[in-house]
């Protein structure tokens, strides 16, 4: 379609259906009517925000979309054909038709004035004229030609229709196209000539015939991918260029042979040499597809251009599956640049239009535009401009490098020395990253250069050696460094997953080792993917002779896993009692009582018996104290009852259990059992607390007039004093008390009393440096 605008008014044309269109323009919609051999409607248009593409719908429901099309297209569908020869009308026709693709019938359209339907008796419309032509083309598109072959050799003067016959490839298949030249003119008095459109059952059988090679389908609009002939082959470069262009390359590449190139640079040289042969191609003319062997049964090579310093040539190449793909052969490859250089000021063939070139290219024409001599080759194939540019990368690169070390060592704060590393942070941190710095900006340099590959390989070798070592020395100190803020971390704030910390750290080091002594293997093309597969059959041999490293892996693993215990816990390991130091991948450090670190292996550690006394939430208080015999019934009653109310008092006692008990008659005793819990899981302050409720008891049973049992053999002959009688009077009063009033404690105090006596005691005790007056720790 062809559209002009003047204000908001627009027409335009669309010769494929001759048709007419006419509406106006308001903000990003074109609305109006349209006419064409169909009929005619209403249609709406909307443009995309960037301007690129449009899209219409009809008042019948249909849609229509299009895109601004390029010089090259356009050229092909508005222009005036040339029809003065049977070969320029071939020509134009295969060229309107390789640009139609599949659905696209609208672009066939300008195709119609090239052709002749005097063989239909009947009026056809444009669409039955269009799906003719489309059915012509498939049959052409199955043919291969050289487009000069058809020449005539005779004067065509008087001949009334001039016929060629074509050949499929490989089959031997012929069909005759038949040309009549037309007695109207072009406007310069020469006669015109269209090619004959055949009967529509002819052609629909010849199409059958030509097609059994193929399975009896027409291929797919994108088979060609597949790579199945050398006709496949070259069109696929030529239409992936553009995207190989804009880094989308995987498929260019595909059409190339690039097994003697390093894996490591394998896509950044394809790229070039790509672009040095599809320079090479504007130079020789771009091909027709139909130029070019469709076979796919073909197996000898497709040479298609030929000179001193290298041919263009597509090879079949076996694959892994038994299929064959054609590819531009290694050879071609390796004397694409040289080639480029004989042909480089080779004018472009007619009506080539070039695509974008890549900044290499860019770069070049802007050398050879301030003098010719700078494109001179010198050693290694280098053109002098390329050897100033490298001189220039290095003397922009390494103060830029610093620069940015520096800002980066600013932010990061890797300056910072830490007292416990033997390496200073300029050998672990500052230099790798100057040197990954001027490796990055080579890798830049290289992809804009086009370094021939003599010079380019090992300048390639060099940056990734650098930079895997350089990025693997950094990397591995980084990790260590970001491990060792996170154990501060910890410290700080109790984080205690030591276990994660440990595991993800050596993980990491060994990731970064592996990572960088492949990616050297990488760089070095040494083939590691056997020895990587090799290690499969070897897994039995290396777990054996690893299998403790295994074992203690594994047990990291489960202690990360089920985390019985962390940093910093009291624990009793087996036989071993202390504090836990640090958990690794490996083992467990465990700084005893006596101040030794104990390490168990993982493997161990797991089946240890595990006592974490630090995941206590609160100490067992469990203790027995014997009163003499001389001790009344009433007066141990009255001691328990004063017991039992200094665990209700004491702050720091679990009301629930807390209980003290007459439990039997020893041998030098009747013994009283005290069972409770100190509300806290720190072993110095239970100890505190058992103190104070032990001093307190010694008061207690002081202040009830009995005394402590113990064992004596001694004999002495001192008055004994005994019990004393008054104290023994007052707590047996207390006790008759009680009784009359059924207010006994026993078995338990009621609740109201127990209500009343909770947390009344002061503690820690009055006179302490801890002591806290009652009122002010209940306010």
């Amino acid at each position: 379609m062809k559209l002009q605008q003047d204000g908001d008014r627009v027409v335009g044309t669309y010769p494929g259906f001759e048709g007419f269109v006419e509406g106006r323009v308001e903000n990003d919609q074109f609305s109006g009517t349209w006419t064409d051999a169909a009929g005619s409607g209403e249609f709406t248009f909307s443009i995309s925000p960037d301007g690129r593409s449009f899209m219409g719908r009809f008042g019948t429901g249909e849609w229509w979309t299009g895109i601004r099309t390029d010089t090259d297209m356009a050229r092909t569908l508005l222009e005036i054909p040339d029809l003065s020869s049977p070969e320029r009308t071939l020509e134009r026709f295969l060229t309107a038709g390789n640009k139609s693709g599949e659905g696209r019938s609208d672009r066939l359209g300008v195709t119609l004035p090239l052709l002749d339907y005097d063989a239909y008796e009947g009026p056809l419309t444009v669409y039955d004229r269009i799906g003719l032509a489309r059915m012509l083309f498939q049959i052409v598109d199955r043919l291969t030609m050289r487009i000069w072959e058809i020449r005539p050799t005779q004067d065509l003067g008087e001949i009334l229709e001039y016929p060629v016959q074509l050949t499929q490839s490989g089959t031997g298949l012929t069909y005759t196209l038949r040309f009549r030249p037309m007695t109207d003119t072009d406007g310069t008095g020469s006669p015109v000539w269209r090619l004959v459109v055949p009967p529509e059952e002819e052609m629909r059988a010849t199409l059958d015939a030509l097609l059994k090679v193929h399975g009896g389908e027409l291929p797919h609009s994108r088979q060609h991918h597949e790579l199945r002939s050398p006709r496949d082959t070259m069109r696929t470069f030529i239409e992936q260029w553009d995207n190989a262009r804009v880094g989308k390359s995987e498929l260019f590449l595909k059409t190339m042979d690039l097994s003697q190139i390093a894996t490591a640079v394998r896509e950044q040289e394809g790229a070039l040499l790509g672009e040095y042969l599809i320079e090479v191609l504007y130079r020789i003319g771009l091909p027709l597809r139909q130029e070019i062997s469709d076979d796919p049964n073909r197996r000898g090579p497709y040479t298609h251009f030929v000179h001193p310093m290298g041919s263009v040539e597509i090879h079949p190449i076996e694959q892994e599956d038994g299929s064959i793909q054609w590819r531009f052969s290694a050879e071609t490859m390796a004397s694409a640049r040289h080639l480029f250089m004989a042909l480089e000021d080779m004018p472009l063939a007619a009506d080539t239009v070039r695509a974008e070139s890549t900044p290499f290219f860019t770069i070049r024409n802007h050398v050879r535009s301030i003098h010719r001599e700078l494109l001179r080759e010198t050693g290694g194939a280098m053109e002098v401009w390329q050897w100033i540019a490298l001189a220039l990368w290095l003397v922009i690169s390494i103060p830029v490098s610093w620069f940015l070390t520096w800002v980066v060592a600013k932010l990061l704060r890797l300056k910072k020395a830490e007292e416990d590393q033997m390496l200073a942070p300029e050998i672990r941190f500052l230099w790798p990253l100057r040197l990954i710095f001027v490796a990055g900006i080579g890798l830049v340099a290289l992809r804009i250069l086009g370094l021939p590959q003599a010079v380019d390989m090992p300048l390639r070798v060099l940056i990734g050696v650098t930079l895997s070592l350089a990025g693997g020395w950094l990397a591995y100190h980084l990790v260590d460094k970001i491990s060792r803020v996170l154990e501060s971390h910890s410290q700080r704030y109790r984080y205690r997953d030591e276990v994660l910390r440990s595991l993800a750290t050596s993980l990491a080091k060994l990731a970064v080792i592996i990572g960088a002594v492949l990616f050297l293997a990488e760089i070095l093309s040494l083939p590691y993917q056997g020895v990587l597969a090799g290690l499969g059959i070897g897994g039995l041999a290396v777990a054996l002779a690893a299998r403790s490293t295994l074992e203690n892996f594994i047990g990291g693993i489960t202690l990360f896993a089920d985390k019985p215990i962390e940093v910093g816990d009291f624990c009793r390991l087996g036989e071993h009692l202390g504090v836990i130091e640090a958990i690794g991948l490996r083992s467990v450090k465990v700084r005893s009582i006596d101040r030794t670190v104990v390490t168990i292996p993982n493997a161990e550690f797991v089946n240890l018996y595990i006592e974490n006394f630090t995941r206590r939430d609160r100490i067992l208080l469990r203790t027995t104290i014997g009163l003499r015999y001389e001790t009344t019934p009433d007066q141990m009653r009255w001691v328990l009852a004063e017991i039992r109310k200094l665990l209700l008092q004491h702050s720091m006692v679990t009301p629930e259990p807390a209980r003290a008990r007459f439990v039997g008659f020893g041998d030098h005793s009747v013994d009283i059992e005290i069972f409770a819990y100190v509300q806290t899981n720190d072993n110095n302050v239970f100890l505190g607390v058992r103190e104070d409720l032990f001093l307190r008891l010694i008061d207690l049973v002081d202040a009830s007039g009995t005394g402590f049992a113990f064992p004596s053999t001694v004999n002495y002959l001192a008055k004994d004093s005994g019990v004393d009688p008054e104290r023994t009077e007052r707590a047996e009063a207390i006790m008759r008390e009680l009784r009359k009033g059924n207010e006994l404690p026993f078995p338990e105090f009621d609740l109201k009393t127990r209500s009343e006596l909770r947390d009344t005691l002061d503690y820690p005790p009055e006179g302490s440096v801890n002591s806290v007056p009652r009122a002010a720790a209940h306010k």
